[in-house]
């Protein structure tokens, strides 16, 4: 797939949804594409459904529940299916990897925020907001929700919930006591406006999923109960329920530092589509039924989700997962089980299992990104290792097409720490550049750099004398075809001359040694080849404080303003190239931020700040053959929210 550009609009113009919906049971809109997966795909074949669930038709009958057209909103959000108008009815079964996997229930029945991104991964569109708009410098953001929205027990959602979760809950240091980085406040201009204004411009912060789930599962009718500026007696409650204060008690019911929380607490109301009723826990099973106040609709004017239920079996072992999958007990997934070594099995046993493969294209860009650390506390290891013609030899010394051969079973290509070719991003230079096996090369620039001379043991040298020995920190715990890929690197930099020592890590142990900078070099996987390029450019521009392993002192400088003790100022030609990146997040236009994003890309080749092995192949994921409109293919990545935006409100069972 390769996505369109996104069309220009004027800075500080508002985007609204491409068509309204009406009231009526009877709606028809086939001419909104409004999230179409595939516009020239006919979207009303088999229309089974009718208005509302059944269980809910039932409800309504018998007075426990307020009509349909009471619960929908003025302008529900339209969602053309991708094959057809599904049936109402059934279970979707998955699982999860106990608590800690609680972003897969985030990624498949907890995808909504105020604008979410198009099923294609090219733009950010309208969702619970109706309508967005940036001002000029892009520092401030306002959201129009939409008429009428509901939580899942009937009470209005609108700008007063963004308020609370923004200014009463983020912004208090006591529930938040590590203060995102440029936090919002928010302003309530009236029930369905709020503004969002930030001390520094960000422009991507529409876009940025990580950061607004928070501010739509926070309701303030439920929650400011447990919050002392709203209930003064909220210790006492505390005290009470068997919690050390307000703060304890208001983390357990909302999950502000902890979001596994929000799954734990079937009481909490949301605004998704399905709502839990057992919640995640160590064991047994997360189950989530229906929301009969959920806002958005097919083209037909269904209320959707079509699915009842949603399952998710609380398992401990990939294994485990694995053979329910080949067991044809698990209707659709993406996670865990489904690797490069296991696709011949699960391919085998598409059949007797009852499923099909899906495409996932990738948001990863490289197998393995290598780091050598350019902030390294030792001086003379530091002006080795910020030495771009070092660099470029110990790239030039790596068989790489080896390495995807022997661990990647052929699947790949050499390719360094850059955007995919299916991006606006795509940049061949910065992708291939000194990714040929050339060892004569290689040695003649170590050489041309002053590391010609050899100690006793064989080693090259520096000029001043010190030897070029470090150690190579790789994740124990996290994938074994990186550990097996670094093992034949640094037997083809032994032909360098250059003393490597592999350090395989408890994973742990190794984070904390990157974000202290104890380490010599390292390494980790290639994230953000797709769009996510350009919203976390860690391996392109030393922005992340965690994750630009190459020098997180810079990144700690640059997201702290300086103040952070750990930092390191960069160099001025570093601080230069963080300047493009503020440029980005100043520019409301998105043509003008993908500009923007290639000039930077420009200079990351210039930089060559890390090292790449192999482009990452494409993935796949299981659907059962009764499961319907899902995609044949989808982005797979963090920021992308993988299924999320392909709408699993739509998806159904055929029976």
């Amino acid at each position: 797939m390769h996505p369109p550009t996104p069309g220009r609009r004027p800075p500080g113009r508002a985007w609204r949804a491409p068509c309204a919906a009406a009231l009526a049971l009877a709606l028809t809109l086939t001419g909104c594409d409004f999230f179409s997966l595939d516009p020239e795909e006919e979207g009303g074949a088999g229309g089974e459904a009718n208005g509302q669930a059944p269980a809910l038709a039932e409800q309504v009958e018998a007075g426990d529940l307020p009509p349909l057209e009471e619960r929908l909103p003025e302008n529900p959000l339209v969602v053309e299916p991708v094959e057809e108008v599904g049936a109402y009815g059934g279970t979707w079964r998955s699982a999860v990897l106990g608590i800690g996997d609680w972003p897969w229930l985030g990624r498949t029945v907890g995808y909504e925020n105020l604008t979410r991104w198009n099923s294609e991964w090219t733009e950010v569109v309208p969702n619970l907001a109706e309508e967005f708009e940036y001002n000029e410098d892009a520092t401030e953001l306002t959201f129009r929700l939409r008429e009428g929205l509901r939580w899942s027990d009937g009470e209005p959602f609108t700008a007063d919930d963004i308020v609370f979760a923004v200014n009463d809950v983020f912004n208090n240091e006591e529930l938040t006591p590590v203060a995102a980085q440029n936090p919002p406040t928010a302003e309530k201009v009236d029930d369905t406006t709020v503004v969002l204004t930030f001390p520094e411009p960000d422009a991507l912060w529409a876009g940025h999923d990580l950061l607004q789930y928070q501010l739509v599962n926070k309701p303030r009718h439920y929650l400011e109960e447990f919050h002392i500026d709203h209930n003064p007696d909220a210790d006492e409650l505390a005290e009470e329920q068997g919690y050390a204060d307000w703060v304890e008690l208001f983390e357990v019911k909302a999950g502000v530092t902890d979001s596994a929380l929000t799954w734990q607490n079937p009481d909490i109301p949301t605004m998704n589509a399905w709502q839990v009723t057992e919640p995640l826990a160590d064991s047994g099973r997360v189950v989530l039924e229906r929301n009969p106040y959920y806002w958005k609709v097919d083209t037909e004017g269904n209320q959707l989700p079509y699915i009842d239920r949603v399952v998710f079996d609380i398992m401990q072992d990939e294994e485990v997962m694995l053979t329910r999958a080949l067991n044809g007990d698990i209707n659709f997934h993406t996670r865990h089980f489904n690797t490069l070594e296991n696709r011949p099995v699960l391919a085998d046993n598409r059949e007797s299992g009852g499923y099909r493969f899906v495409d996932l294209q990738p948001g990863e860009m490289n197998t393995a990104v290598i780091s050598f650390n350019l902030t390294h506390q030792d001086e003379e290891l530091r002006e080795v290792f910020r030495d771009r013609d070092f660099r470029v030899a110990m790239s030039l010394g790596i068989d790489r097409q080896s390495i995807i051969d022997v661990v990647y079973q052929g699947q790949g290509e050499p390719w360094q720490a850059a955007p995919r070719r299916d991006t606006p991003f795509f940049n061949e230079e910065l992708a291939k550049q000194y990714t040929e096996y050339d060892v004569e090369r290689a040695n003649a620039l170590l050489d041309e750099a002053g590391y010609d001379e050899r100690n006793g043991d064989g080693v090259r040298v520096a000029p001043g004398g010190r030897a070029l020995s470090f150690t190579l920190s790789v994740p124990g715990d996290f994938r074994p075809d990186i550990v097996d890929s670094m093992e034949m690197v640094v037997g083809f930099w032994e032909e360098l001359d250059v003393d490597v020592e592999m350090e395989i890590e408890e994973r742990s142990l190794w984070q904390d040694r990157r974000e202290n900078n104890e380490h010599d070099a390292n390494v980790w996987s290639g994230d953000s080849g797709l769009m996510d390029a350009m919203y976390d450019p860690r391996w392109y521009v030393p922005v992340h404080s965690g994750e630009s392993n190459y020098a997180i002192p810079w990144a700690q400088w640059y997201v702290s303003d300086g103040e952070d003790p750990r930092a390191q100022e960069p160099p001025r030609e570093v601080r230069e190239h963080l300047e493009i990146y503020d440029e980005l997040l100043a520019e409301p236009d998105p043509e003008g931020r993908q500009e923007r994003m290639r000039e930077l890309l420009e200079v990351s080749q210039e930089r060559f700040y890390a090292i790449g092995i192999n482009l990452t192949p494409p993935g796949y994921g299981i659907v059962a053959e009764d499961f319907r409109n899902v995609p044949e293919s989808m982005p797979e990545a963090a920021v992308y929210n993988t299924p999320g935006p392909s709408n699993p409100e739509q998806y159904f069972i055929r029976q």
